[in-house]
């Protein structure tokens, strides 16, 4: 199968500001791009993004339109990688909740008010609908209502559902703990309106697709590309590059313990475990289906993740201090260096036609 023929997919992991490290990689590769088709950006060169978290917001930077030319990007790849470096401080570190009740979990046991991330946000991608996006997109939440993961879409019918972008990336990123979870409501009007999305209670993605490739792939075997020649397409149809946050590296400390571990003590590592766990697992998934399909051809999927010799930043996905994002841009520079030396450069080449 010719390489203008497959479908291309983007997936990024979510890590909180971590998110500099992806959006180092995704900086470098639209650079790339542009020196061989001038005037592109990232999303002209993907048939599909798919993000979760910090993945998921820097998806929305990426697919949000000009204002005057919905078919051209309002932001580059360097101008979603200065919104982690700009303001990470104030989403995490200036908007930290201080307090007794908090510390101890007799009140809110979430560490950091959201109205910093919100008026971001909403400056970044205003009142955008979903829908509007120049890419088929694929973005993670947890619906508390239904108790179910709830997969946000670009292509879907919009009389049934419609979304704000902004309230799409507030969902994705409020991992439990860190942010409360985000209530928002189903846009769409008359009588197909999907009544159970009216009043949704989401949390992060990152419970259950932290590394969100294998819910874009399944999404890819569905999916009309209208644009491309070869829709719904197998894995032996694709280009995938799927890119992580350098997790893992928190601490868990008197395991041998861990049978006597307060409820407290639980709840502060749960969210670690679980967004942690799921990375490698479908890694290694998505991995297997490519050989199985493909043996020997790193074209058609490559994952970039930080070695775990440059996993020198804090291991909080929340501190947004001036010398850890210092160290996590140093860590996406080594990232960079290491996706070259598996082959980015070869992988970007096939995605163009």
């Amino acid at each position: 199968m010719e390489n203008k023929k497959k479908v291309r997919i983007l997936s990024l992991d979510g890590g909180g500001i971590r998110g500099i490290i992806p959006a180092t990689i995704i900086k470098y590769a639209e650079n790339y791009l542009q020196e061989r088709r001038p005037g592109t950006t990232i999303a002209d060169h993907f048939d599909l993004i798919a993000g979760t978290s910090t993945g998921g917001i820097l998806t929305g930077i990426y697919l949000t339109p000009q204002e005057e030319n919905k078919n051209k990007a309002k932001y580059s790849a360097t101008d979603a990688f200065n919104f982690y470096v700009d303001n990470g401080h104030a989403i995490f570190n200036a908007s930290k909740i201080n307090g007794i009740k908090r510390l101890w979990g007799l009140g809110s046991a979430v560490k950091f008010n959201p109205q910093n991330l919100e008026k971001l946000l909403k400056e970044k991608v205003g009142d955008l609908k979903i829908s509007e996006l120049m890419k088929p997109c694929l973005i993670t939440t947890y619906d508390m209502n239904r108790k179910s993961s709830f997969f946000f879409t670009s292509t879907e019918d919009t009389a049934k559902r419609e979304f704000l972008v902004r309230d799409i990336l507030r969902s994705t990123s409020a991992a439990p703990t860190y942010f409360p979870p985000a209530k928002i409501k189903n846009l769409a009007s008359g009588p197909q309106k999907d009544t159970r999305c009216n009043n949704m209670v989401n949390l992060d993605g990152g419970v259950f697709a932290n590394n969100p490739t294998m819910c874009a792939y399944a999404e890819a075997r569905n999916t009309n590309f209208k644009d491309r020649a070869n829709n719904e397409p197998s894995a032996s149809g694709m280009h995938i590059l799927s890119i992580g946050t350098g997790g893992g590296g928190f601490k868990i400390e008197n395991k041998e313990k861990s049978d006597r571990w307060s409820l407290l003590k639980w709840a502060q590592l749960i969210p670690e475990i679980m967004m942690d766990g799921n990375i490698d697992t479908v890694a290694f998934q998505m991995n297997e289906i490519f050989q199985v399909q493909q043996a020997n051809n790193e074209e058609s999927y490559l994952r970039i993740d930080t070695p775990q010799k440059d996993r020198t930043y804090a291991s909080d996905m929340s501190n947004a201090s001036p010398e850890n994002i210092n160290n996590l841009k140093k860590a996406g520079e080594k990232t960079l260096e290491y996706a070259i030396s598996k082959g980015l450069d070869k992988f970007l080449d096939a995605l163009l036609d």
